[in-house]
């Protein structure tokens, strides 16, 4: 196994279980009663099967592990569209789910309106999140042509079928058009966030509102890197920073919770607590 996917693999590992234990955590404490976390605790599942089915596609993108690939292709090669079809799907799910949250916390601002507003996405946010997902899925079938792998067992390679050149350009358009989108979306509504936080918390800010806010604005900064990055095309370079900097953006709301969310905190102290105590 190459450095940089062990790399990838110890970082996941360790927020896989970090994002898991925080759904566990949310799940069953009072402490999380606002819509925020609800969000936050469906974004968190996604953000774990987002990164278990991006294996086997970096498998093959980065020809690591060429062992493993090739049993699974030999025995299912329409797996890997599968799975590659999946991950563009997740691409606009994560963006979306990002954006919602940061709506959520805009329109819950308002200590006037909070309760009305925090029952309103308590009781939607499935069927949000069920348009979100069609959404995804939808996009990934219909606004992108997913290339061809090829497995040759005479040389033991895999073989990427070049797209025409409209296909290509296609391609590349509407990664650039998603990515810019998806970048002013995000500062807009997180500029109108901070301004609207600002109005209604004159103490300071909320954690709540720092996680989402730092989540929201370190996600444009991913995405930018990530425009950067594709659009340099370096060969395996740009493959190994494109997937990189997804793993980074994938879990960052994990991470902004651990060190941003006092509810967070108290929660992990109390279970520390009772796991001593007993």
């Amino acid at each position: 196994m190459f450095v940089i996917s062990k790399i990838w693999l110890g970082y996941g590992l360790i927020s896989v279980v970090l994002s898991a234990f925080l759904v566990l955590i949310i799940s069953t404490s009072q402490l999380f009663n606002q819509s925020f976390y609800r969000l936050v605790t469906i974004h968190l599942v996604l953000v774990i099967l987002s990164w278990i089915n991006s294996w086997p596609s970096r498998i093959v993108y980065t020809e690591d592990s060429p062992y493993f690939a090739r049993v699974l292709f030999e025995h299912s090669p329409r797996l890997f569209k599968s799975f590659t079809f999946l991950g563009v799907a997740f691409c606009h799910i994560q963006s979306w789910s990002s954006i919602v949250i940061c709506i959520n916390k805009l329109r819950t601002a308002n200590p006037e309106k909070y309760e009305e507003r925090n029952k309103f996405w308590n009781r939607w946010c499935l069927l949000i999140y069920g348009l979100i997902i069609a959404f995804g899925l939808l996009a990934a079938n219909y606004l992108i042509v997913i290339p061809t792998i090829r497995y040759l067992p005479e040389t033991g390679n895999f073989v990427f079928i070049v797209m025409n050149l409209g296909d290509g350009i296609m391609n590349i358009f509407l990664v650039g058009v998603f990515l810019i989108l998806y970048i002013l979306i995000s500062l807009i509504i997180g500029l109108i966030t901070i301004c609207k936080i600002r109005k209604h918390e004159e103490k300071g800010y909320h954690h709540s509102s720092l996680v989402i806010l730092a989540h929201t604005f370190f996600r444009v900064f991913c995405l930018l890197s990530l425009m950067g990055s594709f659009f340099l095309q370096i060969e395996d370079f740009t493959v190994e920073m494109m997937i990189t900097i997804v793993d980074f953006m994938t879990f960052s709301m994990t991470y902004m919770l651990l060190f941003c969310d006092e509810n967070v905190k108290m929660a992990f102290r109390t279970s520390c607590s009772s796991g001593d105590s007993t």
